[in-house]
């Protein structure tokens, strides 16, 4: 076994990775005496509480007792999805994916790339050492490097052109990527298994659903499904262009945005100030928000994701030409964060 770790702590490390019903029984725990144990089922309701507020649970635990963490993380996600809020689930699945690439990365005995290719093959990503299939140049680019069937891939790769495979070394069938992007791919395929885990478990969710009281969960439904209304007047915190404060009224008003419009607001509250989960927060009342694709697509503007490369505010030529220009180029200014600036010098003048 290519993990440094007992299978004991590898399944509370990643709780997800079988995806069976008969999970928890084959930990010697069945579901009706899980549900059974007060003191289980409340830190299996930490356990959700903690994953919605994207904290990464003390892996410690894992480590004093294996069995009953990840028990409580398999239980946490029937109570996520027993509240029946397609985005708390969202989250959850989200946030479970991203403290799984922090452990690949932080826990001895998982960071070896043997044992993250081994963990691949469980989670269905065909993957391998890249030196058993490239050799020279391609080996000196990447630092550890991993083979990624086509198949698999393009399965997981996110929507965007960095991970376009005409963009990445290919050897008879095979994607070569950094350990990084290794990594991120199995984030996905980790996020896919645990809504897996759900669609194939319905009856234990149904009845985790009439077993629980999830009115001790009022407060955390409310805060993570419900989709924030945007303020008038509380968008950027200064004077913002006729065409920005047009989109912005349309995501208050839940509409679907096109792609370019999205990209210009994202670029602008970047340059304003705005962090990555603002951002992600606004974009929540979209029709169809995906909150790991707006996420990843968020940080690829801000350059902290991809390619590394921080965008630019399109000018107000190519706002105008892209027909998101309320005013046909009468604001007097050539690019839209240059509004604020230019309303203060008049005011002061």
């Amino acid at each position: 076994m290519a993990c440094n770790v007992s299978l004991g702590e590898l399944a509370c490390f990643f709780p997800f990775l079988d995806k069976s019903a008969a999970y928890l029984s084959r930990r010697g725990l069945l579901l009706d005496a899980v549900l059974a144990d007060g003191a289980l089922v409340e830190k299996a309701l930490e356990r959700l509480r903690t994953s919605l507020e994207r904290r990464l649970p003390n892996p410690r635990q894992c480590l004093d007792a294996p069995d009953a963490t990840a028990a409580a993380a398999r239980l946490a996600l029937y109570i996520a999805a027993a509240t029946k809020n397609p985005h708390v689930l969202r989250r959850f699945a989200d946030s479970e994916s991203k403290n799984f690439t922090a452990l690949l990365r932080k826990v001895p005995g998982i960071q070896d790339p043997r044992c993250k290719i081994e963990l691949a093959r469980d989670l269905g990503v065909n993957a391998r050492p890249a030196g058993e299939v490239a050799a020279g140049i391609i080996m000196a680019v990447y630092n550890s490097p991993v083979a990624v069937r086509w198949t698999s891939y393009l399965r997981y790769a996110p929507q965007d052109p960095y991970w376009a495979m005409i963009n990445r070394p290919v050897v008879r069938g095979w994607v070569i990527v950094p350990m990084e992007d290794f990594e991120r791919l199995l984030e996905e395929s980790y996020e896919e298994r645990i809504l897996q885990i759900v669609r194939e478990n319905e009856l234990a969710v149904g009845k985790v659903a009439m077993s629980i009281d999830l009115t001790q969960l009022e407060d955390v439904i409310k805060r993570y499904s419900q989709r924030p209304v945007l303020q008038a007047g509380q968008a950027t915190g200064g004077a913002d262009p006729p065409c920005m404060e047009a989109i912005l009224a349309a995501l208050k008003k839940g509409e679907n945005l096109p792609h370019t419009a999205r990209f210009a607001i994202t670029t602008y509250l970047i340059k304003r100030g705005w962090d990555v989960e603002q951002i992600v927060e606004l974009f929540r009342a979209s029709p169809d928000f995906n909150e790991k694709i707006t996420r990843y697509q968020v940080m690829h503007i801000a350059g902290q994701a991809g390619g590394r490369k921080e965008y630019a505010v399109p000018s107000c030529e190519t706002m105008n030409s892209w027909g998101l220009c309320p005013t046909n180029l009468r604001c007097g200014v050539k690019n839209p964060l240059q509004y604020g600036r230019r309303l203060a010098v008049k005011k002061s003048s």
